[in-house]
């Protein structure tokens, strides 16, 4: 049986962990917003602060964000948070939602949002390989028309391999892109 000193040094302890726990979690969660949100700054062609809440959001889940939790934790002004919220809103990557009663709007990720991402990255890719299949179309008539095996001008390997690794690519999209969508279907 625990005395009462040993049971409240046992009940300190454990808060002190759970609050190293908490500010450790804290702390990995800026380096990760930092991180995520240069990578959507520079493959997404966002501002940085618009970056910074799209990686915030990413990182605050379901529950979503305030603006004042964007602008405390963000360091940034009320005005610039806002003109990113509003650009971030037209072009359809974040949303919001309320709760009745509360005068607060929750930011979140738009959850068809990545949807809409693979969406853009499976055109890319299949007028990627509609241009590759016309240039090695073309390599391969003017091989055609060479005399001899000496004489032919391009190698179509590269582009075979490429052709095979963008069909291969963009199925495996496509599929995480259905269990994506029959996931969000069901919830």
């Amino acid at each position: 049986m625990l005395s009462s000193a040993n049971y409240e040094l046992t009940i300190i302890l454990l808060l002190e962990f759970i609050i190293m726990n908490q500010e450790e979690l804290e702390e990995t969660k800026k380096l990760l917003i930092e991180r995520l949100g240069v990578h959507i700054e520079c493959k997404d062609q966002l501002a940085p602060l618009a970056a910074r809440i799209l990686a915030t959001l990413v990182l605050t889940g379901k529950k979503g964000a305030t603006f004042e939790d964007l602008v405390t934790g963000l360091q940034a002004s009320k005005s610039t948070i806002s003109t990113h919220l509003n650009t971030l809103q037209s072009n359809k990557n974040i949303t919001y939602y309320t709760v009745c009663g509360d005068r607060k709007k929750y930011f979140i990720t738009n959850p068809d949002g990545f949807i809409i991402n693979l969406d853009k990255m499976i055109t890319t890719w299949e007028k990627e390989k509609q241009l590759h299949l016309q240039v090695m179309e073309y390599k391969q008539k003017i091989n055609d028309d060479s005399n001899s095996a000496e004489d032919r001008v391009f190698d179509l390997e590269f582009h075979k391999d490429y052709m095979n690794y963008l069909d291969q690519a963009t199925s495996s999209i496509k599929n995480i892109r259905q269990k994506l969508v029959s996931k969000t279907n069901l919830e």
